[in-house]
């Protein structure tokens, strides 16, 4: 028999703009280590943004942030985070030209882009979800990236029809909530199951707090007629102004998190709260709230913006809610029903097992990637 000569593994270089600082570089790349490796990839991570500049920028501790997040503190602290990472650059266009293949996880820089391009020779697959084209560029900026991108992954069909515009080799990989680290943790024995003390929670980012506007009027009303309600509110940072002032609302905040204290957070939350203005970033943002909080066993409430309506049946797996009224017509029902709420939850824990598994969403960007190492050949 002839010797079989063994094919080398492809190999990738996964490029994150700040490692597990950031929720996204989790959610779109490093929950996949295990199944590269599994499915024969060998995979260099790298960070576009060393992680503890970054930190002072976006996630500093209490004590710094008056110093690194306002007026001239910022623009040094983004300085520092942004001319490190220019220097880096040289290393990770290195680093591309040893590999098959460059994705780059939610990477925001049209210069490392065109640098990749021109001076590299793998194939270039960019990663993006949210509406990066209203906030984080300006003009052709962010289309141009779109355009010199081999290829082009996102989060949901909204948001590729933006892409499409400039890249028709566009694929929707979903985001994956990682029900399978919420598994690893989920216990029989849970305080869910009773009214006397009911959280609603709230999970996201400092820059998407703004929609807890839409229900403050609601909240104060509830909190007035539920004395066993509690707010919590996780990761909206050490600036409190960003936040409603709450008058009658009972709440408590943790102002960051990572994947571990996400995953005990919404353990313990019974109602998970999704209000979204109804706007294009809204549209675009996709339905990973949503799905963390199924993980979780919380029972959703979202406006009914964008994907949610795609995801979410309502009165089955969740709620979707259009005003102040059906807002708190929905929540009232939950606080009051411990078995309405555990029959939410259990339709919503099926959903993400079903349809937004990590396994799925990998085999899905697995493809993409494959394809694009056959284009190149």
């Amino acid at each position: 028999m002839p010797r079989q000569i063994p094919v080398a593994r492809p190999r990738a270089l996964v490029i994150l703009e700040g490692g597990s600082l950031y929720p996204s570089g989790v959610v779109r790349a490093l929950i996949y280590r295990e199944h590269f490796a599994r499915n024969g990839w060998e995979v260099v991570y790298r960070n576009r943004r060393f992680p503890f500049l970054a930190a002072l920028v976006h996630k500093p501790p209490k004590f710094l942030s008056p110093l690194t997040t306002k007026g001239i503190g910022r623009l040094i602290s983004y300085a520092l985070m942004e001319g490190a990472a220019l220097l880096f650059e040289p290393f990770l266009v290195a680093t591309a030209r040893r590999c098959d293949i460059v994705y780059l996880a939610k990477v925001k820089s049209l210069r490392l882009i065109r640098k990749l391009k021109s001076r590299a020779k793998p194939p270039v697959v960019l990663d993006f979800t949210d509406s990066a084209w209203l906030h984080e560029f300006t003009g052709e900026h962010f289309d141009d990236m779109l355009r010199l991108a081999d290829a082009v992954t996102t989060d949901n069909d909204y948001t590729a029809r933006y892409v499409r515009r400039f890249n028709e080799r566009c694929t929707v990989v979903p985001d994956a909530p990682q029900v399978e680290a919420f598994d690893e943790r989920r216990t029989p024995l849970r305080r869910k199951a009773s009214d006397d003390h009911v959280v609603l929670g709230w999970i996201g980012t400092p820059g998407a707090a703004y929609n807890l506007y839409l229900i403050w009027p609601v909240l104060e009303r509830l909190f007035v007629k539920y004395p066993n309600i509690h707010l919590r509110l996780i990761g909206v940072g050490h600036d409190e102004r960003i936040l409603p002032p709450f008058e009658r609302v009972r709440v408590s905040i943790r102002p960051t998190y990572d994947q571990a204290s996400m995953i005990e957070e919404l353990l313990a939350v019974d109602i998970g709260l999704f209000p979204m203005f109804d706007v294009e970033a809204s549209v675009v943002r996709g339905v990973l709230k949503a799905c963390v909080y199924m993980a979780g066993e919380a029972a959703v409430v979202a406006s009914p913006v964008g994907q949610t309506v795609d995801v979410i049946r309502d009165g089955e797996n969740g709620f979707l809610a259009a005003g102040g009224e059906e807002w708190e017509e929905k929540l009232s029902a939950l606080i009051e029903s411990a078995s309405l709420r555990r029959k939410l939850t259990a339709a919503g824990l099926e959903t993400v097992r079903t349809s937004f598994t990590i396994g799925a969403s990998f085999s899905i960007l697995d493809g993409v990637l494959r394809r694009q190492l056959e284009g190149a050949r």
